[in-house]
């Protein structure tokens, strides 16, 4: 398929084009888009508006996890460059739109979450703070866990040592139906408290850390609840 202007070359650098391939982001199905984008400019995975976005970005805000795939590893598209206006990486949008399928497969292409915005924020620095105003984080939402790093002592709660180098899911929490709401990561063990109350360790036990009665490593494991003098510990 011909390139819809026929002065465009691989060395394009239109603004014209840049915006016009930015706005095309915003409708159409994700096969036309990657049409659209394969034959309208050369540089469509790389030009930027008025504002510094890519079609990476805008990919990444709209949830079309097909269509950034394909920039990434077909067009080379940079999962850390920044936009103009706040210093966004198409991680930040992905995190902020609460695209998690995209920030996964942003941050397995290279996309770091420890990269600082204009204001100093990193990924989860945004993730806490800022979140579209129609989204509201309620106690009794379904949450999951993803934990990543170095898991040479069963503290992120996966089936082996392996360290993991890309957050991944949790699983035994979701193949049970538990929900988390809060996470506390140590260096020799973990501990998750689910929306009922119900506390889960995981990790070396020396020294009794895990709360099992004993100093055992342990898988994700509940710590059963007992009873000292009328009160529960």
């Amino acid at each position: 398929m011909s390139m819809a202007v026929q002065d465009c070359t691989p060395k394009c650098r239109s603004q014209q084009h840049a915006e016009e391939v930015v706005a095309a982001l915003t409708g159409g199905s994700e096969g036309q888009l990657r049409a659209f984008l394969s034959s309208h400019c050369y540089n469509a995975a790389t030009l930027r508006d008025a504002f510094g976005r890519t079609a990476l970005h805008l990919a990444s805000s709209l949830g079309k996890k097909i269509l950034l795939e394909w920039l990434l590893v077909s067009k080379s598209a940079d999962p850390m460059a920044k936009d103009k206006e706040s210093g966004w990486t198409a991680v930040h949008r992905s995190a902020f739109y609460g695209h998690i399928h995209c920030l996964i497969s942003l941050v397995k292409h290279g996309g770091l979450l420890s990269t600082q915005d204009k204001e100093g924020l990193s990924v989860l620095d945004l993730t806490m703070k800022d979140r579209p105003a129609h989204v509201v984080f309620k106690n009794t939402d379904p949450t999951e866990v993803y934990t990543w790093g170095n898991n040479t002592n069963f503290s992120l709660g996966h089936g082996n040592q392996e360290s993991r180098q890309h957050p991944e899911l949790v699983d035994v929490f979701a193949r049970t139906g538990v929900y988390i709401k809060q996470v506390v990561l140590c260096k020799f063990h973990s501990v998750f408290l689910s929306q009922k109350g119900q506390v889960f360790t995981c990790g070396h036990g020396l020294g009794g850390r895990l709360g099992h009665g004993d100093e055992q490593t342990y898988l994700v494991r509940p710590v059963a609840a007992r009873l000292y003098a009328g009160h529960p510990i």
